[in-house]
C-alpha cells in the first residue's frame, strides 16, 4: 500500500470500463502515481467479466483509499448508465471522470482540484499512445509518460505549463462543445444533479458527454478548459463498431438539447438517488 500521500475527502475519482484489464490496470497505477489522491475511486463497469472484477480486488489491496467496483449487467454499451450508477454511489462532493483506457499524469487529479470553482464544470484535453506503442505499454504496464515518449500523438499535450493555463481563457459556450470529452471532465455533484446525469437514451458511442456539456450550458454554468495541465493519454484501440450509426442517433438527441434549451435528461440519474 501507498503511504503518506494527501488525500481529498471531498472529491471521487470515476472511471469507465468494458472488458480491457490490461489497459485498466495500467490505468490504476496511473492513479497510484497521484500527488493528490481522491477520497474513493469507483471503477463504473458497464457489464465486464470476472477477468475486471478479479483485478480490482487484486488492486484494492494496494490502493490507500477505497476502490470500488461499480458493475451492470452488459446490455450493450451503456457508458452513460455505468457512469449514473457510479455517481449515484460516489460520497465526493466533487466529481472527476476519466476512461479506463486513458492513463492520467501524476498532477491529474491535484489539477483539477486546484482549479474547480462553483459555477464551473472543468474539461481537458488528451493526447493518443499508436498502436504499437500501446502494445509495448500492455506487456509493461508502465504509467508513466512524457513529452518524449515514443508512438505519442498530440505529444505537446503532455506537457505541463502552468502559466500557460493562466493566460488560455477556454471555451465559454456552446461553439467549443466538440472539445468536450468525458475522458477529462471533473464537475460538482450537485449540479449533475441539477440536470439529471447523463442521459441514457444514448447508447453506443458518442455525444453522451458533449450532450451533458450542453445541458451544463443551458443551466447556467460555465466552462473551463484545462488546457497545459491535467495531461492524460488515450490507448490505441480499435475503433468502436458501429460507431457512426450509434453517433448519427445520439446526435439527434444532442441537436434536441440544443435547440430547446432543456436542462433535465429525460432517463438519468434520479433512478439511482
Amino acid at each position: 500500500m501507498v503511504q503518506n500521500k494527501n488525500i481529498a475527502e471531498d472529491t471521487s475519482l470515476i472511471v469507465t470500463t468494458y472488458n480491457k484489464p490490461l489497459f485498466l490496470e495500467i490505468v490504476l497505477k496511473s492513479i497510484l502515481m497521484q500527488k493528490v489522491y481522491p477520497c474513493e475511486v469507483i471503477i463504473a463497469d458497464d457489464g465486464s467479466t470476472d477477468t475486471t472484477r478479479e483485478l480490482i480486488d487484486r488492486y484494492r489491496e494496494r490502493f490507500p483509499i477505497p476502490l470500488v467496483h461499480s458493475w451492470i449487467p452488459d446490455e450493450g454499451f451503456r457508458a452513460a448508465k455505468s457512469r449514473n450508477v457510479a455517481i449515484a454511489k460516489a460520497k465526493g462532493d466533487y466529481i472527476i471522470i476519466i476512461d479506463g483506457d486513458t492513463m492520467i499524469s501524476p498532477l491529474f487529479v491535484k489539477d483539477h482540484i486546484k482549479y474547480r470553482k462553483r459555477g464551473f464544470f472543468l474539461t481537458g484535453d488528451r493526447s493518443y499512445l499508436k498502436e504499437e506503442a500501446t502494445q509495448r505499454r500492455c506487456i509493461s504496464l508502465n504509467p508513466s509518460y512524457s513529452f518524449f515518449t515514443k508512438g505519442l500523438n498530440c505529444r505537446r499535450r503532455t506537457l505541463h505549463i502552468s502559466w500557460l493555463h493562466k493566460l488560455y481563457k477556454g471555451y465559454k459556450g456552446r461553439d467549443g462543445r466538440r472539445k468536450l470529452i468525458s475522458c477529462n471532465m471533473s464537475f460538482w455533484k450537485s449540479d449533475i444533479v441539477a440536470v439529471n446525469g447523463f442521459d441514457e437514451r444514448m447508447t453506443g458511442w458518442g455525444c453522451e458527454d458533449t450532450e451533458l456539456g450542453l445541458r451544463f450550458y443551458n443551466k447556467g454554468l460555465k466552462r473551463r478548459h484545462l488546457r497545459g495541465i491535467a495531461s492524460c493519454v488515450h490507448l490505441y484501440h480499435k475503433p468502436v463498431q458501429g460507431k457512426e450509426d450509434s453517433f448519427n442517433k445520439n446526435l439527434l438527441l444532442e441537436e434536441e438539447t440544443l435547440k430547446s434549451g432543456n436542462t433535465w435528461a429525460a432517463k438519468g440519474i434520479n433512478q439511482y438517488l
